[in-house]
């Protein structure tokens, strides 16, 4: 399996693939830094496409 890199991280978890600890043990401090920023942002904010939206309201 290749290294996984940040844009890589984010991809797996935009498809909602999990991620162990074990892929963050193979990313970089870099890599983890602006992965945790991501996270961080989609919890304040949302993300541009919350799968939420995709529920019908009655």
């Amino acid at each position: 399996m290749a290294q996984l890199t940040y844009i890589n991280a984010v991809q797996k978890l935009e498809t909602g693939d999990s991620f162990t600890l074990h892929d963050m043990k193979s990313l970089s401090y870099a890599d983890l830094d602006k992965l945790f920023e991501e996270i961080k942002y989609w919890k304040v904010y949302g993300n541009s496409q919350p799968k939420i939206n995709e529920v019908k309201q009655w």
